[in-house]
């Protein structure tokens, strides 16, 4: 075959061809000015991390500072008793009760406690140890009684004190026909077993330095004692003016010790 004639077959062909082709489709030109999608979710994904985790750091702020409020150290004040006549101070309130104690007038104690329902006013004893009961019939109290706490009543009166003398109360006498003043003290008592023997007179308090010993007084046991009996005892005045206060003290044969019962008195004092 010639050879220019498969040229001019090939080129009719190609031409053929050519004009069977669809058209190339207009490239789609993506835009430029609007932010890419997938990029804007990653950004905002870092972004919310970023602040999840600022506010998952703790920051420094500081921790409260509290200034303690003062406790009151101011002590409270004592709650005092006096009465208008002698009261005795019993070991618990009633006449069932040893009586331990006395309270007199100008003399002033400190109360503990109370017994609202029995009247009776728990005091520190002003002659013995401990505490007594003091009955509220002639007693006047000073401070706020409101805080002071119910008291029970103990148990009564053991055997062992019931044979110990007791003191009822004591009379002051003075005499001055000898020239000088002198106090008697007339004490007034009563012992279970009649044996009483022994007044002992203790010097509490004087208002003046004084000198001297109270008159202690030995007597003869008496049946009479069971009923009620009568010893005296003294003090002379000397020539100052003064106030004194004595604890009157019975003791019996067997040694059983009574209650103690304080007496004031004055010398040379109108």
């Amino acid at each position: 075959m010639n050879h220019k004639y498969v040229i001019g077959i090939l080129a009719l062909i190609a031409v053929t061809l050519s004009s069977c082709v669809a058209p190339a489709a207009t490239p789609q030109v993506e835009p430029t000015t609007g932010p890419d999608l997938a990029l804007t979710i990653t950004a905002q994904a870092e972004l919310l991390q970023a602040l999840t985790q600022a506010a998952l750091v703790p920051t420094n702020t500081p921790e409260p500072t509290f200034t303690p409020v003062p406790i009151s150290t101011a002590t409270p004040s004592k709650v005092t008793i006096t009465v208008s006549a002698d009261t005795n101070c019993r070991s618990g309130p009633g006449l069932d009760y040893d009586i331990v104690g006395a309270l007199t007038i100008g003399q002033q104690a400190e109360v503990v406690g109370k017994s609202s329902a029995a009247n009776y006013w728990v005091i520190d004893n002003p002659l013995g140890t401990g505490a007594c009961w003091l009955w509220g019939e002639h007693a006047t109290i000073t401070g706020d009684a409101t805080s002071l706490q119910e008291v029970a009543a103990p148990p009564t009166i053991t055997p062992l004190a019931a044979l110990a003398p007791i003191i009822d109360h004591v009379a002051v006498r003075y005499d001055s026909s000898s020239g000088g003043l002198v106090v008697y003290l007339d004490v007034y008592f009563y012992d279970g077993e009649g044996d009483a023997n022994f007044l002992d007179l203790q010097l509490v308090s004087s208002s003046v330095a004084v000198t001297g010993k109270i008159k202690d007084v030995s007597f003869a046991p008496s049946a009479n004692q069971r009923k009620g009996a009568v010893v005296t005892g003294q003090w002379s005045c000397g020539t100052k003016q003064y106030d004194m206060t004595v604890g009157v003290v019975i003791t019996d044969q067997a040694g059983h010790t009574s209650n103690t019962m304080g007496v004031n008195f004055s010398c040379n004092k109108n």
